[in-house]
């Protein structure tokens, strides 16, 4: 999988482009020849399978029974 990275132009505008982690980071737009700057995206991981997602929850554990007294 190769990694999508944002780039923003002089004029504000940005564009995505995918690239290898080891290609250098671009200096200029490929369309337009303005200078860009690589803009650094947030890390969001993707888990896969269960006890990762914020809706899975443990198993509740069975209620204890309260004691009686008496010693029953």
């Amino acid at each position: 999988m190769v990694p999508v990275y944002v780039y923003r132009r002089e004029d504000g505008s940005t564009f995505e482009l995918q690239q290898r982690m080891t290609e250098d980071s671009l200096v200029r737009c490929p369309t337009t020849g303005q200078r860009v700057e690589r803009v650094l995206q947030p890390f969001a991981p993707r888990f896969k399978g269960t006890g990762f997602y914020s809706t899975d929850h443990r198993k509740p554990k069975p209620e204890e029974q309260p004691k009686r007294a008496g010693g029953e």
